[in-house]
């Protein structure tokens, strides 16, 4: 019989990167779908998607249940948050209770295998309602007696990521400078989405993960003005750096949030930008091997893919279904 796996936010950025790699190695999936304005789905017989919630209660998620009906389901890997607003119930429902009742399911269930997908943000002073969310829901996982492992990233890289086609669409939007919100001196570590799923499936069956909270990030800290430097060398541009003041990019950051479907950038995004991240992923390494991609390749990768149509990663688009 093969080995089963649900997995929330499936037809998401990092959740059909997951997708993929539990192929890869051999599972079955319960992909739990639900709308999202980039939609990627994996055409695979292996691969069941149920539209799913993860805010409704674990005692009313009948289609899952009926999904896992007869089948060796190891593990849940909860890849569904809410990104891109202030609006604190809002977070809530989903980095909080959303944890709750899948919790709730693995425990009705008689699943025993958690993984969590966390943020950077939780390790950082200013949270924001989305952080606190999440770290909410980090707590519960991590005080229950399920066999949870929690990853926490910071940006993740990939062609399809919000955070570098945002950064593009910010360096390219205006000729000859590029607007820098503070100095710009502030540190980033990115994971490469490849290798964060890679991860993430390695962890499912290691004994050595079991109720760990690992900090997942590249071969590189690299301050933003950096950051910048290397995709305008990328392209082959010089462009001159002009600072913006951050109560400016703030309140800019709130109009666009309410008067976009898939924001620029938002207020959370500027308090994150002016917070350094340098995560340590030893652990990482030492108890599942973990090497990721050089971070010079991984950019590359994604700005290969991406060109330059920014602009049509940021806007939403049909579903795209990719055959394996």
């Amino acid at each position: 019989m093969n080995k089963y796996v649900i997995l929330t936010g499936a037809n998401g950025y990092l959740g059909s990167y997951i997708v993929r790699e539990l192929l890869k190695n051999g599972f079955g999936i319960i992909a739990c779908k639900y709308p999202h304005f980039a939609s990627v789905v994996i055409d695979h017989p292996m691969v069941e998607y149920v539209d799913m919630d993860i805010t409704t209660k674990a005692d009313q998620q009948f289609e899952l249940l009926k999904a896992t009906k007869n089948k060796e389901v190891i593990g849940i890997i909860n890849a569904a948050a809410l990104l891109g607003s202030s609006d604190y119930e809002a977070n809530y429902k989903v980095n909080t209770q959303g944890v709750i009742n899948m919790m709730d399911f693995a425990f009705n269930t008689g699943i025993k295998r958690f993984i969590q997908i966390s943020s950077v943000v939780v390790m950082k002073k200013i949270k924001g309602p989305y952080g606190i969310t999440k770290q909410k829901g980090q707590e519960l996982l991590t005080a229950s007696n399920l066999d949870f492992t929690v990853f926490i990233p910071a940006m993740i890289l990939g062609p399809e990521s919000l955070g570098l086609n945002r950064v593009l669409k910010n360096v390219f939007q205006l000729p000859v400078i590029v607007p820098l919100i503070g100095t710009g001196k502030e540190t980033q570590h990115p994971i490469y989405v490849k290798d964060f799923a890679r991860a993430i499936v390695i962890s499912l069956e290691s004994e050595k993960a079991v109720r760990k909270v690992y900090e997942i990030a590249g071969d590189r800290v690299l301050s933003f003005r950096e950051f910048i430097r290397m995709i305008l060398k990328h392209y082959g541009k010089k462009k001159i750096f002009v600072f913006v003041p951050v109560f400016f990019a703030s309140q800019l950051g709130k109009i666009f949030q309410k008067t976009q479907k898939v924001p620029l950038f938002t207020a959370e995004h500027v308090k994150g930008l002016l917070q350094d991240s340098k995560l340590d992923t030893k652990p990482l390494h030492d108890d599942l091997g973990f090497v990721p991609t050089p971070f010079k390749q991984a950019l590359s990768e994604s700005l290969d893919i991406i060109g330059m149509n920014w602009n049509g990663f940021l806007k939403p688009r049909n579903e795209k279904k990719i055959s394996m």
